[in-house]
């Protein structure tokens, strides 16, 4: 009996399962090491509902066929989705007491270093308002934009192999963003350069929603690496994958394209970013790109090899 309940969770558990269960392990860790006594209190809750939840949904949805096909295979969808936002939501809470200090001035550093000046300082010529409202409207819309995907890679496109792919690198590019905003502290160049901008930003509409939403939600030191930029970036280049793949993919892949370049430009003219953070930012979808597509393959071997049924099994 035990171990056939051991081989149940192993083929319960997808790649993608294991990282985002991973990442809210080292959450626990580093937040019990940092946190003064008595402890976070209600947030370290939150860290242990995400461990109950995430592996209770993955095996509903692989290892008890008697729960309907669509609720088990949906309730596991938003499930791990909603781990992985709840996984930046809870950095506000979180990164003031895994990190009190900020690298802003490191940063700043590589910046002229490597352009010898600092490009954000540059971009204030921008500072016009049909410019602004036009950066803020993409930077406002990368939910948007990640809501779609989530949508179309999960419910629409319907092949195990695309989700199976959206599922690894998207767990993976969130999971390694959110560690380095724990690993590399900084505010941005709106807090470090504040003193140096000759004026506010001269937005409308979309810059009021979009300073609201990061008042309200943002985790405040999450600079680096830049996931406006890396998370876009990974979309297109999956996007850009897949329609090399199936045609039908084409016109999203270049609406995303598009999108995800107007995006990453809009974290350098709002302020919120260094290059350096835009640059880490790419290099990670790019090694996500990498990644996903062969762990997803590595993962589909190994469990036929084991005789475990499919990450996302199909209606019967």
């Amino acid at each position: 009996m035990p171990e056939k309940t051991t081989t149940r969770w192993r083929g319960a558990l997808a790649l993608q399962d294991v990282i985002v269960i991973g990442y809210a392990l080292v959450l626990a860790v580093l937040w019990w090491a940092r946190a003064p006594a008595p402890g976070p209190g209600p947030a370290i809750r939150q860290v242990y509902a995400c461990l109950a939840l995430v592996p209770a949904a993955a095996f509903v949805a692989r290892e008890v066929p008697e729960v309907p096909w669509g609720a088990r295979i949906n309730v596991y969808r938003v499930v791990v989705v909603g781990a992985i936002v709840w996984g930046y939501l809870i950095l506000r809470d979180a990164l003031p007491v895994i990190r009190t200090d900020t690298v802003d001035a490191s940063l700043a550093a590589a910046d002229a270093r490597i352009f010898g000046g600092e490009p954000v300082l540059w971009l204030e010529a921008l500072n016009r308002r049909p410019v602004v409202e036009w950066m803020s409207f993409f930077y406002f819309n990368y939910y948007t934009l990640l809501l779609a995907h989530v949508v179309g890679a999960l419910w629409i496109a319907r092949s195990p192999r695309v989700a199976a792919e959206f599922g690894v690198g998207t767990a993976l590019i969130f999971c390694a963003g959110h560690l380095g905003y724990m690993a590399v502290p900084a505010y941005g160049p709106v807090s470090f350069f504040a003193d140096r901008f000759r004026a506010p930003l001269d937005g409308g509409l979309f810059w009021g929603l979009v300073s609201g939403s990061v008042e309200a939600g943002g985790a405040m030191k999450d600079v680096f690496p830049s996931m406006h930029t890396g998370a876009t970036a990974w979309l297109a280049l999956f996007a850009v994958r897949q329609a090399t793949l199936d045609r039908r993919w084409r016109v999203p892949a270049a609406l995303t394209c598009f999108c995800a370049a107007n995006i990453a430009l809009s974290t350098l003219v709002l302020r919120w970013h260094y290059v350096v953070d835009v640059l880490a930012g790419l290099t990670l979808a790019s090694l996500t790109l990498w990644a996903s597509v062969r762990l997803a393959r590595w993962e589909e071997a190994r469990r036929s090899r084991l005789g475990l049924g499919p990450v996302w099994p199909r209606r019967r």
